[in-house]
């Protein structure tokens, strides 16, 4: 009985990591494959951790990773610390960051912590959240950002230690989701920014702060303007 019980966990653990991975953005492919090329050099027993995760928004090349670089250095996140931990050097995230990981390298099986697990389980609730049945929808990379925001689970303790203010971050967070999903653009648009703005206040019982953030750099402004509306539309 506990035998058909396991492996009934296992089944629907693996129907859902194949889910998400069927309906993941190249960005996040990307982004994951970097998690998994930072692990290996602290972690056998799995692909990609929480950890590797936060680290690989600092080396990836979508536009809210490239965002969160800058973030880190005005707020002054201690990357140093977090690496020390993981005793990855400076000199590895660089690599990993340099090379454009190609498309095919992106279809693992990855080996999930369990932190893990619930973070992209997490981001997929987003995900169907704002597709609203549309099941061509992607799973991106600011939905798996948004769990580290707004529901860390577990690791708390760990963001605050490493210097995050996570209210602070999502001030930050909805400023760039506003310029990327530009409410003006159209309704769904709108309806993209009022989602997180109630994540926001649902996680932190106070308005966002929308003060002035950095304008959006000129590769992202592309991105913007030629390939973001052509991404599958919300119904």
């Amino acid at each position: 009985m506990k035998r058909d019980l396991n492996n009934l966990n296992g089944s629907i653990e693996a129907a859902r990591r194949a889910e998400w991975q069927t309906n993941c953005s190249l960005g996040l492919k990307r982004l994951l494959a970097r998690a998994k090329l930072i692990n290996q050099h602290y972690e056998k027993d799995f692909d990609i951790s929480f950890s590797s995760m936060l680290l690989s928004f600092l080396v990836s090349d979508d536009p809210f990773s490239r965002w969160f670089r800058d973030y880190v250095k005005v707020v002054g996140i201690d990357v140093g610390r977090l690496l020390e931990e993981r005793r990855v050097s400076q000199k590895i995230l660089e690599y990993i960051a340099s090379p454009t990981v190609l498309p095919e390298r992106t279809l693992d099986s990855y080996r999930l912590t369990t932190s893990t697990t619930i973070y992209l389980d997490m981001a997929d609730k987003y995900r169907e959240s704002l597709a609203k049945g549309d099941t061509t929808y992607p799973l991106q990379v600011h939905h798996l950002m948004a769990v580290y925001i707004y529901e860390p689970w577990v690791h708390k303790r760990d963001l605050i230690r490493w210097g995050f203010d996570r209210e602070n971050w999502s001030n930050a967070f909805l400023i760039q989701i506003r310029k990327i999903y530009q409410p003006e653009f159209d309704f769904w648009n709108a309806s993209e920014l009022d989602f997180w703005m109630r994540q926001h206040f649902r996680a932190f019982k106070t308005e966002p702060n929308f003060s002035n953030g950095p304008d959006l750099s000129d590769q992202d402004q592309d991105y913007v303007k030629y390939i973001k509306p052509r991404l599958p539309v919300l119904i």
